[in-house]
């Protein structure tokens, strides 16, 4: 298949699928389409995908074929293998001789140690019983010393374990939660619903993506424009979570995967609200579409984020909005 090929020859020359979109010019998702198969490259991607693989364009279309085996795949035994495995079985049994012998040795020891052990003890116990009259209950000040350090520790440790708890490891929840619940295909999970499950649109699609070969979760609303376009809105939740989120908006040809208008920039999670302007670190399409096109993708982007929240309640996630680091957000659903 091509698309199986596309996928090896990327990971042969070890590209990610961002890295490939870019030296295409076409979009990550188009990549992801070709790859499981749901579109198919134009020649004129096929010819580049040859070029940059370094293969031909045969090699690219025709599917692998496995070699037969040859006939040196399987060799006879050797004539001394029947010695070699009674010297292993010799082997073996010497060292399991060798480890009861140790134990016998240490249980011995031990129980020499506990004999002088319990008659120290007996001594202690005569020196204790004639100093009675010489002890007593005082506090000394290496007692308050020791409570006060028996205190801060106790202390730090309670610290340590709150602070353990407040850890957020909100991609690994989220990964899990995916490969749990969702669809294994190849080397990808997906879990999508009707996003009208949670507060959106029947028409569009929620979903969650977990990409084996990367370290982020990607959150995606999909829609049908016509026959011709859809429109897809990304927010994806990295490993190391640092409550800014990289955002993708791809207005592209259903067909082929490959974008029309496209979008990217990131938000910061505290300060965004529904009416905060997206900024822009690229864009793809004409420039006098741009604010018509970054306007559309604001609005997609906030519904994108009050279905996540919604999805955050409905699945019970254990995260809240909150500690996903949007703090001022209210979707307008009006």
């Amino acid at each position: 298949m091509l698309g199986d090929n596309i996928r090896k020859y990327r990971k042969l020359n070890n590209m990610s699928q961002d890295e490939l979109a870019e030296k295409l010019n076409v979009t990550r998702q188009s990549i992801s389409l070709w790859e499981t198969g749901q579109t198919q490259p134009s020649l004129e991607n096929i010819v580049a995908l040859a070029k940059l693989f370094k293969v031909s364009t045969d090699e690219l279309l025709v599917p692998d074929k496995a070699e037969p085996p040859t006939s040196n795949t399987v060799t006879d035994p050797k004539p001394d293998e029947p010695k070699n495995k009674i010297r292993t079985l010799l082997l073996i049994l010497g060292a399991v001789i060798a480890v009861a012998v140790l134990v016998t040795v240490v249980f011995v020891w031990l129980g020499t140690g506990d004999n002088s052990r319990n008659n120290d003890r007996k001594n202690d116990s005569r020196d204790d019983a004639e100093n009675d009259d010489q002890t007593t209950a005082i506090v000394t000040e290496d007692d308050t010393e020791d409570d006060t350090e028996a205190t801060t520790t106790t202390a730090d440790s309670t610290l340590e374990e709150e602070t353990v708890e407040n850890e957020k490891d909100i991609f690994g929840y989220l990964k899990e939660f995916v490969i749990e619940k969702g669809t294994i295909n190849g080397d990808y999970c997906y879990y999508a619903k009707s996003a009208d499950n949670y507060g959106g649109y029947a028409s569009e699609s929620f979903s969650l993506y977990y990409w084996g070969d990367t370290n982020v979760i990607e959150f995606c609303l999909h829609s049908v424009i016509d026959e011709t376009f859809s429109i897809n809105f990304y927010l994806y939740v990295p490993e190391n979570h640092s409550g800014k989120y990289e955002y993708i908006s791809s207005y592209y040809y259903r067909d082929t995967g490959e974008a029309l208008y496209e979008a990217r920039g990131t938000i910061t999670a505290k300060d965004f609200t529904d009416n905060y302007p997206l900024n822009c670190s690229k864009y793809l399409g004409s420039t006098e579409e741009q604010n018509a096109f970054m306007e559309m993708s604001r609005q997609g982007i906030c519904d994108l984020l009050g279905c996540l929240e919604k999805f955050i309640e409905v699945e019970d996630i254990k995260y809240s909005f909150e500690d996903f680091g949007f703090l001022k957000f209210e979707l307008d659903r009006d």
